[in-house]
């Protein structure tokens, strides 16, 4: 392989020299004078001036530009004053037409009503559109207008439960066949669903229940006439 000789070394750094060096552009900018002159303040208009050129004038230019009065209206009467607790009073007046008497709200106030419905009873609902349905009531929610039940029955062997609303325009009656025979410990009867507690089906006790009552109710229609 040829060696370069010391000539053409000098020679090829004197051609680096030669060679036009590019140049950098300036990113900032500064103006020479940087002196700050304010905003001039605009000038008054005189006071002297014919309305005919008043209404020629640009909006901006008008003497009372952005002064626009507006009306204030008294603010709405407060229905608080009149009416303290609404939520209490629309629970209420739905109360006093779903159950006039009260009959129906006294027959689940067990905390205050000693003969109403207690967990642990049988009860046998009628519905206006429907067949009936009896079970055992395992609890009760007293939520105002939207209290409920619920009632356990066995119908063919099968566990079926159902939750009612005491003040449903779909229920027509409720009517307590049998009493507990002694008081439940617990609130909620949900261990009535193990096999070991559960009572099974209650028809044999409904339909007993119904015979008396429709023995009773054709013994006094014998002394009625």
């Amino acid at each position: 392989m040829a060696t370069v000789s010391p000539i053409m070394r000098q020679l090829g750094c004197f051609r680096s020299l030669l060679k036009p060096q590019s140049l950098t552009p300036v990113q900032f900018s500064r103006p020479i004078s940087t002196a700050y002159s304010p905003k001039p303040e605009p000038a008054p208009l005189p006071t002297k001036i014919p309305k005919s050129l008043l209404s020629q004038l640009p909006p901006r230019m008008q003497p009372n530009f952005g002064r626009k009065k507006l009306r204030a209206y008294p603010p709405p009467a407060s229905a608080r004053k009149a009416c303290k607790d609404p939520v209490n009073a629309v629970a209420e007046a739905q109360l006093a037409s779903l159950d006039p008497t009260g009959e129906r709200k006294a027959l689940f106030d067990y905390r205050r009503n000693p003969r109403s419905v207690k967990p642990g009873d049988i009860l046998r609902v009628t519905f206006k559109n429907g067949d009936p349905f009896a079970g055992v009531c395992l609890s009760i929610r007293l939520r105002g207008i939207d209290t409920s039940f619920l009632l356990r029955n066995e119908l063919t062997r099968v566990g079926v439960e159902m939750w009612v609303k005491v003040f449903s325009p779909n229920v027509e009656s409720v009517e307590i066949v049998q009493r507990s025979d002694k008081r439940k410990r617990r609130a909620r009867l949900y261990y009535m669903r193990q096999p070991r507690h559960d009572m099974r089906s209650v028809e044999n006790i409904v339909s007993n229940y119904l015979r008396q009552k429709s023995a009773l109710a054709g013994g006094r229609n014998n002394r009625r006439r």
